[in-house]
């Protein structure tokens, strides 16, 4: 009755409806609003103050849509079934985890609130941080910064080259490079096309130094540079 109401209506009904009583199933005769005005009475502190600006409050769902109360496990609350719950709206999403680049949520080392923060943040996509760089830099801290050499894209946000969700490219990389190095840096008059031995003077087989480089192979340090001579990333 805590969750539900007073039961007396519901029993003297003999079970043909809920009658009285707040029920909490997807299609179930109480609104969103009822449903979740009993589960955010209790939740006030780590819920109810940010609920109501996120999107799964705006998109109308309830918190039965999620969570499992009845449950002893609730699978939106464990890493290795969480993914699943997530992704049966975030189809996308899902489908993304699938390619070979992903992040490690369908071997259940991760979950999607290592990241996100469902019942809401002040971040954008309701990220844990307050930006994409610092939600990443929490786990891959080795690229956090601040760096003597900066590179712009990297510090503005780590989704100007990576897809999170998955990516058919290496290192949830977008593109491969040159060609995503190339979405901001012009190639005439630097060596930046893919390297090939139809592209080599000479003929003959070429040195494997040279074939199939790509920027990353002078520019390594491409998150940042502390080297005195890094201006150019590349020590």
């Amino acid at each position: 009755e805590a969750c539900h109401g007073p039961g007396d209506a519901h029993a003297k009904a003999r079970g043909k409806e809920p009658a009285g009583i707040v029920d909490f199933s997807h299609k179930g005769i109480s609104g969103v609003a009822e449903q979740n005005g009993k589960c955010l009475g209790c939740h006030q502190t780590n819920t109810a103050h940010v609920w109501g600006t996120t999107a799964h409050a705006a998109a109308g769902l309830s918190c039965a849509d999620c969570h499992s109360a009845h449950s002893a496990v609730d699978p939106v609350r464990q890493v290795a079934t969480q993914p699943e719950v997530c992704s049966g709206c975030h189809e996308a999403q899902r489908s993304n985890l699938f390619k070979p680049s992903h992040h490690p949520l369908r071997e259940g080392k991760m979950a999607c609130t290592s990241c996100h923060a469902a019942h809401g943040s002040n971040g954008p996509s309701s990220l844990l941080k307050e930006s994409v760089t610092e939600t990443c830099t929490t786990c891959h801290a080795e690229y956090r910064g601040p760096f003597l050499w900066e590179h712009q894209p990297v510090g503005e946000d780590c989704g100007n080259c990576h897809d999170p969700h998955g990516s058919v490219q290496p290192s949830l990389l977008k593109a491969r490079v040159p060609f995503l190095c190339q979405q901001c840096h012009e190639g005439q008059g630097h060596p930046s096309a893919p390297m090939t031995p139809q592209g080599l003077p000479g003929g003959g087989m070429p040195s494997q130094f040279l074939v199939g480089s790509g920027c990353v192979n002078c520019h390594s340090q491409i998150h940042g540079s502390n080297h005195p001579s890094g201006r150019a990333l590349m020590r």
